[in-house]
């Protein structure tokens, strides 16, 4: 296990982070959701992290056939960190489950309660980065780009496409990694590709995932700052020069009571 950084600490300490835990599935594949309950253990330790276990089928699922994950976090200033991790089970009643239950996004939820806490051990954690310095580029790069490349897949609800293209809304672009671990990179900058696709950049976190073996299976969650949430996956390919297609295969809502269902969606070009 690896101590996080104090401020890597400190910002999943933070309710207003944008917080994202990426699996891996049965087929192999990486599946990527919005957890906000994801904080620092209550006891003096800088090596685990713990979450609520609150509409998360698929994600359970995952945690339970296979340990591996990848966590990221967002805050209001654009700050943000990547680790990855192994889960150490659930735990229904203890410490960590008191904190989840007293932590302030659980007691006033409208929906329930949560059943039990998740354990995440840190693996390996880097720095925090910051997106604010690249942002304006970022944005003008993907909006040259958006022009050169057609989408092959599904076409998206108009209203989940606009909530990815929206420069407020906090992205999380997960991929498997050379070990097999999955990661989870925030991004900020997406433009359309056609009606199918997206173009991405995330200039913090570019040479990460350019090492990803593309094309290759992703997935990619949305969170807005009014808390809607929306989930793609599909096919990661790269441009060049740090900007990546993103061609999406199938679209999930990502927000209670409907979390986790599949969204119908016309196909363009398959």
């Amino acid at each position: 296990m690896m101590d996080m950084p104090k401020e890597v600490r400190d910002l999943f300490v933070e309710e207003r982070a944008a917080k994202f835990l990426a699996t891996v599935d049965d087929s192999g594949g990486v599946n990527v959701a919005l957890v906000v309950t994801l904080q620092p253990v209550p006891e003096e330790r800088e090596d685990r992290l713990i979450f609520g276990e609150f509409l998360m089928w698929k994600t359970k699922e995952n945690l339970l056939a296979d340990s591996r994950v990848g966590v990221a976090a967002v805050n209001t200033k654009l700050k943000a960190a990547a680790l990855t991790g192994d889960f150490g089970g659930f735990e229904t009643s203890g410490p960590y489950k008191d904190a989840m239950d007293l932590s302030p996004f659980m007691r006033y939820n409208a929906y329930s309660g949560v059943r039990s806490a998740g354990v995440v051990d840190v693996r390996d954690c880097g720095e925090m980065r910051s997106f604010m310095a690249g942002m304006v580029l970022d944005l003008i790069r993907v909006r040259i780009r958006r022009g050169e490349v057609s989408a092959n897949g599904v076409i998206p609800p108009r209203l989940v496409r606009e909530k990815f293209l929206r420069l407020t809304s906090i992205k999380g672009l997960a991929v498997i990694g050379e070990d097999g671990y999955p990661r989870v990179y925030p991004a900020l900058t997406v433009a359309a590709a056609g009606e199918t696709g997206f173009v991405i950049r995330s200039s913090p976190y570019r040479r990460e995932i350019e090492s990803a073996g593309m094309p290759c299976q992703a997935a990619m969650c949305v969170v807005t700052m009014d808390a809607m949430s929306y989930k793609v996956k599909g096919e990661l390919s790269s441009l060049g020069g740090g900007s990546f297609l993103f061609r999406v295969k199938e679209v999930y809502n990502a927000m209670p009571p409907l979390a986790g269902e599949l969204i119908p969606t016309p196909l363009r070009g398959m």
